[in-house]
């Protein structure tokens, strides 16, 4: 299983050798899962991870077309024939003289040492062994889920920030790497501010350029993991499921530490001068997603590989936000200047990405103008006959929510007339025009998703009605004004563009409290439709 906050890894691996050596391809297969069968909450960023993984490859780590396999929400037999098929162009590519790398990744859900792809499920045993047999000179796996320490504990995992040497002896390093997002028996985690899960933002925001420590323009694998491993476990430390600790395994030969990505390779890319301090967040616009994190203290410079786009760069301060919207053409660095970025109130904060925007919408007061028909009739016979006949009521309704509790307030102005009636007496029937008006408010609590959504909730109502005898001119008007306490439930679908045209069909039960000779309650029930728009 894996909690809201999730901790996903990615490399783009690059080995560094002698000049003199073959030339390294690298393959990879990326698996994304958002759902793990039954008795699973669906996670939202799993398979958004995977592709966030993709990009960095491809960009920056030298991974070239079909040797990268994505599968997003794919089952286990799937994911193992892709595996078989790119073990194959694996082995062809070290019988024709290249160096070769593999890197598997898994993001999605996990238990007792399973990969839950949707109903089905994956050894995390089995993809240790195939990493173990590759024909590969570097295999490194990498699982995003809770409890995945267990693909690192047969290989005696451990925690730690650091686990190869930086040396300048390129003696081309070869060995099975093993990374996982947790301990065996802590939980990964998802973040909707940052769109994904803690690991994955941390480490392709290192592998853009933020853990570039030499400062070479070369991220390397002991560069990405100390640096993504000190943010993970310092971010979860405050999370409600508790801190995460990133494991590891390695066998290796050689003593060359690993490239991972080339910031060379970036078409374009941020440039973030020393005289800036703090942290900024890089939204991808285009994208929607949150693209980089950096981190930083004054007097040093960082620059973040990026591809050509729009993009928004905002730094949290106390009370509100400092943005600025940055577009980036297909070369050259854009430098981020404070003296450029804007006060922005947190809930004008237009980089939210979509998922956390849709949430704060939901949390949003929105008013909607609603026209409203309803056809009103009370329950007893003899009341329709001699006091209340049934009725159509025409009006307006005005909502406002959420409110305190996530509640709707709705307002609404009725009325409606019949004219030429009969007020059957029994002994003697009288010609009558019958007028009713209602004010009403109620507070309804909604459930569903963006586009149906279920409501029910209490209304209180007032009613005014009026009788008049016209062809009966000595008959006084007869005038009654009384409270109705009611129950009312309705099904609402929100259409159009943007969802902002409300239809709604709703029913309501009530009691009409009045007075006359002596106190009195009568029964009645609505039925209705409305239709409206809401911006």
């Amino acid at each position: 299983m894996k909690v809201r906050t999730i901790f996903g890894v990615v490399l783009a691996l690059s080995a560094a050798a002698p000049a003199s050596a073959a030339p390294v391809r690298r393959f990879a297969l990326l698996l994304g899962n958002n759902r793990g069968g039954p008795e699973t909450e669906p996670l939202r960023y799993a398979e958004a991870d995977a592709k966030k993984v993709q990009a960095v490859l491809r960009e920056l780590g030298g991974y070239q077309g079909q040797d990268v396999v994505l599968l997003a929400g794919a089952p286990a037999d799937e994911a193992l024939t892709a595996l078989t098929a790119l073990e194959a162009r694996v082995a062809a590519a070290k019988a024709a003289g290249a160096r070769t790398s593999l890197l598997i990744y898994y993001s999605g859900h996990a238990k007792v040492g399973d990969l839950l792809m949707g109903p089905s499920r994956l050894d995390m045993g089995l993809v240790r062994e195939h990493l173990k047999r590759s024909a590969a000179d570097i295999k490194i796996g990498i699982i995003d889920a809770c409890e995945s320490g267990a693909l690192t504990r047969a290989k005696g995992g451990r925690r730690g920030p650091s686990f190869l040497y930086d040396t300048d002896d390129r003696e081309a390093t070869q060995g099975l790497i093993l990374i996982s997002s947790s301990s065996e028996n802590e939980s990964s985690q998802e973040s909707d501010e940052l769109g994904g899960s803690f690991f994955t933002h941390y480490l392709t925001s290192g592998l853009r350029g933020d853990a570039d420590d030499s400062g070479d323009s070369r991220v390397t694998l002991g560069e990405v993991y100390e640096y993504t491993y000190h943010k993970t476990v310092a971010v979860t430390a405050s999370t409600r499921s508790g801190v995460q600790h990133p494991t590891y395994s390695y066998d290796l030969a050689g003593q060359g530490d690993i490239v991972l990505t080339d910031l060379s390779k970036g078409q374009a890319g941020l440039l973030f001068g020393p005289e800036l301090e703090g942290r900024y967040l890089v939204f991808d616009l285009g994208r929607e997603q949150v693209a980089a994190e950096i981190s930083k203290a004054a007097g040093e410079a960082r620059s973040i590989a990026l591809p050509a786009g729009e993009y928004a760069v905002k730094k949290r301060m106390q009370d509100h936000l400092r943005m600025v919207r940055l577009s980036l053409g297909e070369h050259g660095a854009v430098p981020v200047l404070e003296s450029r970025m804007e006060r922005v109130a947190f809930e004008d904060d237009y980089a939210k990405g979509p998922i956390l925007r849709a949430e704060l919408e939901r949390r949003r007061r929105r008013l909607s103008l609603e026209a409203q028909v309803v056809y009103q009739g009370f329950l007893s016979g003899a009341a329709r006959r001699e006091l209340f006949p049934a009725l159509p009521l025409f009006g307006a309704t005005g909502r406002i929510g959420p409110m305190l509790g996530g509640a709707y307030l709705s307002l609404d102005l009725l009325f409606g007339s019949r004219r030429g009636l009969v007020l059957d007496l029994g002994a003697l029937a009288l010609s009558q025009d019958f007028f009713e008006t209602q004010v009403a408010g109620s507070l309804m609590w909604r459930f569903g998703g963006s586009i149906v959504q279920f409501g029910v909730g209490p209304r209180l109502a007032a009613l005014y009605m009026r009788r008049s005898f016209p062809f009966d001119p000595d008959l006084k008007t007869q005038d009654m004004l009384g409270l109705s306490p009611a129950g009312a439930t309705e099904l609402m679908f929100f259409v159009g563009p943007g969802g902002h045209v409300v239809l709604s069909a709703f029913g309501r039960a009530g009691l009409l409290l009045y007075s006359v000779d002596d106190n009195r309650a009568l029964a009645y029930a609505e039925g209705g439709l409305t239709v409206g728009y809401r911006p």
